[in-house]
């Protein structure tokens, strides 16, 4: 009796050929709390593109075209640049803002600015901060994911408690060096030189997101981000695209001069 001859589609043989981050980006669902409140936002990630969604706004940044979008999603507007044109950008909105601040602060009693500057990690300037990296052996489940627990430690002082995922490995789809780096420059000027921008930019602190995805941060100013869900999902070119029907603005600025948006 003939045995029966089993037949695999060139599709499925095609599939076990490719590498599997060809056909998967990933979707993140992640929260932020603090003393301000709770908010939501949405990380997308696929073929050396990052996007994220949080209240009225989205950023999409094309590492391979050099391209980053800011969108004002109640106005239905957006800008456009490189990104070192946008890391600039933040950096002149921060120092105007930092003007109008220390105006501010100057007329506060000094205990109380002094912990306002604390808690907005101010006023290190350009100080060096030395980081390093304590492995602590915990680990839990966050998001379905095996998480190892991590303490961040700037200048001997706990800054960060990281909680790691290995098995969440964007670099199949993304350079994380190239993303982190990214997002740590926007922190940097974002917050005027602060503590958590210099630690974002530390080679111990890139090293250790190298080699997985945090799923659970817990900062020394009490914020908390964690991730709630993760998906594997091939995700439309179009997500990365400026939605339809939006127009351009002049500069950066005009996006958020009616206060509706945020900067991611």
């Amino acid at each position: 009796m003939k045995k029966p001859t089993l037949i695999v589609p060139a599709v499925l043989i095609l599939c076990m050929l490719l590498p599997y981050s060809v056909f998967a980006g990933y979707a993140i669902t992640q929260s932020a709390s603090s003393m301000h409140g709770q908010i939501e936002s949405k990380v997308y990630i696929q073929k050396d593109k990052y996007k994220t969604e949080r209240e009225q706004s989205q950023m999409i940044v094309n590492f391979a075209r050099d391209r980053v979008v800011v969108t004002n999603d109640n106005d239905k507007t957006y800008w456009e640049g490189t990104l070192a044109q946008y890391i600039r950008a933040l950096s002149d909105m921060q120092a105007a803002s930092m003007k109008k601040m220390n105006e501010v602060l100057k007329k506060m009693p000094e205990a109380e600015r002094k912990q306002i500057m604390e808690m907005h990690g101010m006023g290190t300037g350009n100080k060096p901060v030395t980081v390093d990296v304590q492995k602590t052996g915990q680990t839990d489940i966050i998001a379905g994911y095996k998480a190892e627990k991590f303490i961040i430690n700037a200048n001997s002082s706990p800054f960060e408690e990281l909680w790691l995922a290995q098995g969440i490995k964007i670099s199949g789809e993304i350079d994380p060096e190239k993303l982190h780096g990214f997002i740590a420059q926007m922190q940097k000027n974002k917050m005027g030189g602060s503590t958590q921008g210099k630690v974002g930019m530390s080679k111990a602190y890139i090293n250790l997101l190298n080699q997985g995805y945090p799923v659970k941060q817990v900062f020394s100013n009490n914020m908390t981000v964690t991730v709630e869900s993760v998906k594997e999902i091939t995700l439309p070119d179009k997500l990365f695209e400026i939605p339809a029907g939006y127009k351009r603005a002049g500069e950066i600025q005009q996006l958020f001069m009616g206060g509706h948006g945020t900067m991611n």
